[in-house]
């Protein structure tokens, strides 16, 4: 059987990718979206974060994990309008 990631695990791998790329702290990084794809092998989460280390979120990312692996698939720009 192969082992599958849960939601939060996920979002902390999501988060902690961001984080990474972007080079900022964790603490700015809020989960606005999470979802596990139909095909129940991807997780898609979508994480805000204000373009500077203040202000409102001001910019949103979906970052895809696979559920099996916990590896990052990709990071995308995401609008919630």
């Amino acid at each position: 059987m192969e082992k599958k990631i849960g939601a939060k695990e996920a979002v902390q791998i999501a988060t902690r990718y961001l984080s990474n790329m972007r080079n900022l702290p964790a603490v700015y990084i809020s989960l606005e979206e999470l979802e596990l794809a139909d095909d129940r092998k991807t997780w898609l989460v979508t994480l805000g974060h204000p373009r500077g280390y203040e202000g409102p979120v001001e910019e949103y990312k979906l970052i895809k994990v696979d559920a099996g692996t916990g590896d990052v698939i990709s990071m995308k720009m995401r609008s919630l309008e």
